[in-house]
């Protein structure tokens, strides 16, 4: 498949090596140039920009992309690209990361989130699955 991890930070690095190691193809769109040059420096594909804005998607192969992963560190930033990547780009499948769990009832269909992950929420359920 041919994926774009929007966000290259601690959660957005360790997806985009994760989907590399399951013959992925993976390109990262970063904003800050350090991140970026660090990711290039470890064998990643990236694209340096902002995800927030169509071209650097689109320099990302947005157009062929199977999915988009929307997996910065600002939930309202993560909400504009996954719309954008949805409607505007048409990519087929666009999963999302929640940062603050009470903003989980904003990642839907509207937003053009297909799937949506937050690390505090799923580990909530777990501890709240196995007290049963």
């Amino acid at each position: 498949m041919k994926i774009i991890v929007a966000g290259g930070g601690l959660v957005g690095g360790q997806v985009a090596r994760a989907l590399i190691a399951s013959n992925n193809q993976v390109m990262v769109v970063e904003s800050d140039r350090e991140t970026a040059a660090s990711l290039a420096a470890a064998g990643l594909e990236v694209v340096t920009g902002n995800a927030s804005v169509a071209t650097s998607l689109e320099a990302a192969g947005a157009l062929r992309a199977d999915v988009l992963v929307a997996c910065t560190e600002r939930d309202e930033e993560n909400l504009v690209i996954s719309i954008m990547a949805k409607r505007h780009l048409e990519i087929p499948r666009v999963i999302a990361r929640i940062n603050d769990d009470a903003n989980r009832w904003l990642f839907d269909a509207f937003w053009g989130v297909d799937a949506a992950i937050s690390s505090a929420g799923a580990l909530v359920a777990l501890i709240e699955q196995t007290s049963d």
